[in-house]
């Protein structure tokens, strides 16, 4: 994680942010309007995969920016991708329709504004289960429970969708070091004993600080 980026990688990371900055407007209009989104989007992450291959991007619209985009750099809690995710944000320049973010950070009150409503509302719609918990290793089994409204126009059977909205939850590095499996399915009439999806921060810090010599297994029944 200390590793230093050779004057070769700086340059490359600077390179991009000159792109970025030079084809700004044009990326805006891609995910603002829709105006050529397939050619500039692609051409974005070629761009980006001269940094690394391996780093992900967010674009999304924010509460605290109406009018802008935030475009956030994640290495979905890949260490060895830390100090280029840290660059990025260092060599970031100022920017007119975006606003730039390192690394998903746990969802708090601090930070809630960075996110829009939708965002927002769909968290708070969610309901949560622990399965599993392996005091070992510290990482959980969890089924997510979505009500019928979000089925058809969020597609949140998709596996990809969850592990997205969860990283948006926990924060990357904490998503990769608790979370080993997670079951997809429709909220049940009985919710009791379920947890909403926005307490989850704070359930899995609560979890890592049990100490068990066995597995221990919860059930919310």
């Amino acid at each position: 994680m200390n590793k230093q980026l050779n004057p070769r990688q700086i340059k490359t990371i600077q390179n991009f942010w000159n792109w970025f900055q030079q084809n700004e407007q044009a990326i805006y209009h891609a995910y603002k309007l829709g105006i050529n989104s397939d050619e500039v989007i692609e051409n974005l992450h070629r761009n980006l995969n001269y940094v690394s291959k391996r780093i992900v991007i967010y674009i999304y619209t924010q509460n605290n920016h109406p009018n802008k985009f935030c475009i956030l750099f994640s290495a979905h809690g890949y260490r060895k991708l830390f100090p280029k995710i840290i660059a990025l944000g260092e060599n970031k320049p100022r920017l007119e329709y975006f606003i730039a973010h390192t690394f998903l950070k746990p969802l708090c009150a601090e930070n809630k504004n960075q996110f829009s409503d939708k965002i927002i509302e769909i968290i708070n719609s969610i309901s949560i289960k622990l399965e599993d918990y392996n005091t070992a290793n510290k990482r959980v089994i969890l089924t997510l429970y979505y009500p019928n409204s979000l089925t058809s126009e969020d597609t949140l059977i998709s596996k990809q969708y969850v592990q997205t909205l969860l990283r948006f939850i926990l924060g990357e590095v904490n998503y990769k070091k608790h979370i080993k499996e997670v079951y997809v399915k429709p909220l049940p009439r009985n919710t009791n004993g379920l947890l909403s999806l926005s307490e989850l921060p704070e359930f899995i810090d609560y979890l890592a600080k049990i100490n068990f010599s066995r597995k221990l297994k919860i059930l919310f029944e």
